[in-house]
């Protein structure tokens, strides 16, 4: 499943916000789009969020954050060939509603 609104610290649990890769954002091995496990962790708590994995074409979402909290996202490489990608202090966006984003991340499970 790669639409998680599952959170570990209280006060992100049930959050209306999200971090999407798309467009330029997403996993890329040797520029390439790749599924590869994606870790969220609360920038200002170091709390694991989530770990969730990104699809084959390198798209992911990460749904139910709290958008007043910053993240710190990491693409990781299972084949220990590379670092890790990281981006720190990410703000989720607020633009989709949660059904929205269900949506979205629907379209993305039939799309080619």
């Amino acid at each position: 499943m790669l639409f998680r609104v599952f959170n570990v610290a209280s006060n992100d649990i049930g959050g209306t916000g999200y971090i999407a890769g798309t467009n330029n954002g997403i996993v890329t091995v040797t520029g390439q789009p790749a599924s590869r496990q994606i870790v969220v962790i609360n920038a200002k708590t170091l709390t694991l969020q989530t770990i969730t994995k990104s699809f084959a074409d390198g798209r992911y979402l990460i749904a139910g954050l709290n958008p007043n909290n910053t993240y710190l996202v990491m693409a990781r490489d299972y084949n220990k060939e590379y670092e890790p990608a990281v981006w720190d202090y990410v703000t989720p966006a607020t633009d989709l509603t949660i059904q929205q984003q269900q949506e979205l991340w629907q379209s993305w499970q039939t799309s080619p």
